[in-house]
């Protein structure tokens, strides 16, 4: 199993850097219950995030920006049978990262890049066999709505619609979303009950037919 997890650092210098305020709490929730549950498990984690603690199964590896995520999805992903990309990946990034520290001036206007869609990009070339689980992270009034939007065009077997109050918090009340058009709701809970809840989602997802390659 591969999780990713925490924020992406985008760098605006060699200094300073755009980022969110994801902490990881999710995804490393979700890497430690994998492995309690006997799974081989590696977390790609985010900065700063804090890694969980050591366990059998469990390999923790470090990225810092997309751009690092990418080349290390782009290694490890066609050897997984899941992917649970848990991580907040920045949408956009500095075009053209200063080489040093800018200087403290008046203002500054950063020309900024799309970041490609990680998540998509896996669906799109993975093998058979291979099953996804994303993230959606929404506001509560449109949470489902966008979750499912966003499921369909990745192409994903499954999306947890989260709730932006989730960030920073020790509970959450999420949505796991099928491609087949089910839902499940299993209530407010900590972020530990609910990982270990979703890793058996997960493993259930085996029984079903992965969704198609978009390309083929």
């Amino acid at each position: 199993m591969l999780v990713t997890a925490g924020p992406t650092w985008e760098p605006i210098d060699a200094v300073r850097v755009l980022s969110n305020r994801s902490t990881g709490g999710m995804g490393t929730a979700i890497a430690a219950a994998a492995a309690d549950a006997g799974h081989r498990v590696t977390l790609l984690l985010g900065p700063p995030c804090p890694a969980p603690a050591a366990r059998t199964g469990l390999d923790v590896h470090r990225f810092g920006s997309s751009l690092d995520l990418e080349a290390a999805l782009a290694a490890r992903f066609p050897a997984c049978e899941l992917l649970v990309m848990a991580a907040a990946v920045a949408d956009h990034r500095p075009a053209a990262p200063a080489a040093g520290k800018l200087p403290r001036a008046g203002r500054l206007t950063l020309d900024l890049e799309a970041v490609p869609d990680l998540v998509a990009a896996c669906a799109a070339r993975r093998g058979p066999g291979q099953r996804i689980v994303s993230f959606s992270l929404e506001e509560a009034e449109q949470l489902e709505t966008r979750a499912a939007a966003k499921l369909a065009a990745k192409g994903v077997d499954a999306a947890v619609a989260n709730p932006v109050a989730t960030l920073g918090s020790a509970g959450v009340d999420a949505v796991l979303l099928h491609a087949g058009g089910h839902r499940e709701r299993p209530g407010p809970m900590t972020k530990a009950a609910f990982a270990a809840w979703l890793v058996g989602r997960a493993e259930a997802l085996f029984d079903a037919p992965a969704e198609p390659d978009r390309g083929s």
